[in-house]
């Protein structure tokens, strides 16, 4: 006979709450993303949106960690909201 254990109530909505803030963490870029339909991100974009400055940016550009695009050394440089999901996703850390 297999042995069933019974949660209290508040054990089970606490359980959920906590999958469902964890599920939400991870779709909050995309979301973000989507709802404001930009492809491209601007390096204000990308603070605005991880709080990540523009040296850290930099330095992940220099890095080869995070894909950008620039016309040349003095235009503006962007980003493809894709790869920063990828960048997001990629350093996301599982407690």
């Amino acid at each position: 006979m297999e042995n069933v254990t019974i949660l209290p109530e508040s054990k089970i909505r606490q359980i959920f709450r906590e999958e469902q803030e964890a599920v939400l963490k991870r779709l909050i870029p995309s979301i973000v993303r989507r709802a404001t339909c930009k492809k491209y991100l601007s390096t204000k974009d990308l603070q605005e949106l991880t709080g990540m400055s523009p040296r850290m940016q930099k330095y992940h550009r220099d890095a080869g960690n995070l894909p950008y695009s620039q016309e040349n050394e003095r235009s503006k440089i962007i980003y493809s909201a894709d790869d920063v999901d990828k960048f997001i996703l990629e350093r996301r850390i599982e407690v």
